[in-house]
């Protein structure tokens, strides 16, 4: 079997683990709770996936737009949407694209900013989504911002050894395994390079395994709240979890509902 076909059950069995793990629902409760009674707020998410944060604020009766590039988290998205006439799905890469203007709300979740993948400055393109998170805005909308938050980023990353981040069965009986190794984070620069490795198991008993390189830029708090305010924003609430609580050295999120000026 040659390695696009391996490929193409590696994406498939990407994204179907990514459905089985990733079913939190406190950030939506949160992004709720935030936007309030407004009916029908025009809503935008960059970065949608497959529609965990989209869906149910379609389904409030919310006019939403979801961008995304990964055709096969698009195609579970439209699963999720059939019957649905308040949502639009854009097929693009979100560094690149137009992200349009009017909304009353955008949303930068799921840790967006540390999952950026790009060929150019990291730390660029962060800044750079926050300000179309801006440019996208109409006057009084709101931006809402969410990523991990590491008081010591050298205690959680470059640890010895390897971290599973998925491990299970795909529906079409792949079983795999996803691996971080090989983490290293340099104070000085703020990044973290290291290795994933995708281990799969095919039904037919065929194995394959992949590693590709990947690097990330871990912005600290007053980077970001500086990135917001330089964009134009006004910051109304920050919290450091989904309970409400301040950002401390003992919470894990960063939350931010920041206001663009009137």
């Amino acid at each position: 079997m040659d390695s696009k076909l391996y490929d193409k059950y590696l994406h498939n069995w990407i994204v179907d683990l990514y459905e089985q793990t990733v079913t939190e629902t406190e950030d939506v409760q949160m992004i709720k709770k935030l936007i309030g009674n407004h009916p029908q707020q025009h809503i935008l998410e960059v970065c949608c996936g497959s529609g965990r944060i989209l869906v149910p604020l379609a389904k409030d009766g919310h006019i939403v737009t979801g961008i995304d590039i990964d055709n096969l988290m698009i195609a579970k998205l439209f699963e999720k949407t059939y019957k649905l006439e308040n949502i639009t799905i854009i097929q693009a890469n979100a560094a690149t694209i137009d992200w349009g203007k009017g909304y009353d709300v955008v949303i930068l979740g799921g840790n967006i900013l540390l999952n950026i993948v790009t060929e150019d400055n990291i730390k660029t393109v962060q800044q750079k989504f926050i300000q179309n998170a801006y440019h996208a805005l109409k006057p009084g909308g709101y931006m809402y911002l969410d990523n991990n938050y590491f008081a010591h980023p050298e205690y959680f990353f470059g640890q010895p050894g390897e971290r599973i981040i998925f491990e299970g069965t795909d529906s079409s009986g792949t079983y795999g395994r996803y691996i971080l190794t090989n983490e290293k984070y340099d104070s000085k620069t703020q990044i973290v390079t290291g290795t994933r490795r995708f281990e799969l198991k095919l039904k037919s008993g065929e194995t394959f395994c992949k590693e590709e390189t990947y690097i990330k830029y871990v912005p600290t708090i007053q980077e970001t709240e500086q990135w917001i305010i330089n964009a134009g924003f006004i910051i109304e609430q920050k919290y450091g979890n989904y309970e409400g609580d301040p950002i401390s050295e003992i919470t894990r999120r960063a939350i931010y509902w920041a206001k663009k000026p009137e």
